[in-house]
């Protein structure tokens, strides 16, 4: 199956080489915790195929709120959950959904400040209770990592008790600047949106018997200008070539991939 995969990828790869002319600019919209990757896979797609992916990334409830509103777009990559909702509505090709990529949640804490011990549930529990304040986005927002968080709080069994230290912020940027800022202790988020290097630092994943995931897919718009051409960039990223970049931007390809 993965031979099929392989050769469907170079064979579109080779037919787009042949039509350098006729390149086309591949409208794609997607959510932060998969802009890492996408932003180096389509600069690589557009040297390879001479197409140009014309990338929009913001928050969750804005990308959802833009094809809403009838903004245009060739291809979306968002999480599955949002998927099934753009499928239910018919903005979407079902047949084009590929998975590309899942994300964990993980802890940040200040750059500089003691790494919390995260290697078991009960290390995780003590970890967060004994912070004095633990942010996440607002749940009640399609915001995957809120959502995820509390989740996660709740089934550890320490939501109550952290009830007067949690700060829920609707910007991912403000809370994570709070931890920056030495303003907030902790901060629950998509591994793969804690960008280290910016006052923060990575303390490690949530333990497995708690964690939560969320699996990102692309798709094909059904009112798309270019359908071939995005086609070829969603295949490119679900290909094995793709592998590395999404590792290094601390996402799990799928296990097509």
């Amino acid at each position: 199956m993965r031979f099929f995969r392989r050769i469907a990828s170079v064979a579109t790869t080779l037919i787009s080489l042949t039509s350098m002319a006729g390149a086309a600019d591949i409208r794609v919209v997607g959510v932060g915790a998969v802009q890492n990757a996408l932003r180096v896979l389509a600069a690589e797609f557009g040297n390879e195929t001479g197409h140009r992916v014309v990338l929009t990334i913001d928050a969750p409830a804005v990308v959802m709120q833009k094809i809403k509103d009838g903004d245009v777009y060739d291809a979306v990559i968002v999480s599955e959950p949002a998927m099934d909702r753009l499928d239910k509505e018919g903005v979407v090709n079902p047949e084009s959904r590929v998975p590309l990529a899942k994300t964990g949640t993980g802890v940040a804490v200040r750059a500089g400040a003691p790494l919390p011990d995260l290697s078991t549930p009960e290390a995780f529990k003590q970890a967060l209770l004994a912070a004095k304040s633990v942010v996440y986005g607002d749940p009640s927002l399609p915001n995957q990592s809120g959502e995820k968080a509390e989740r996660i709080l709740v089934q550890a069994g320490i939501f109550d008790a952290l009830k007067p230290r949690l700060r829920i912020v609707p910007s991912q940027a403000e809370s994570q600047e709070l931890i920056a800022k030495g303003e907030a202790e902790m901060g629950l988020y998509n591994i793969s949106e804690i960008p280290e290097g910016k006052g923060l630092a990575f303390a490690g994943p949530v333990p497995k018997l708690l964690q939560i995931a969320t699996s990102y897919e692309g798709a094909l718009m059904s009112d798309g200008a270019v359908p071939e051409a995005a086609r070829a960039f969603i295949r490119f990223l679900a290909g094995p070539e793709a592998r590395a970049k999404w590792l290094a931007a601390k996402l799990e390809p799928t296990p097509e991939h």
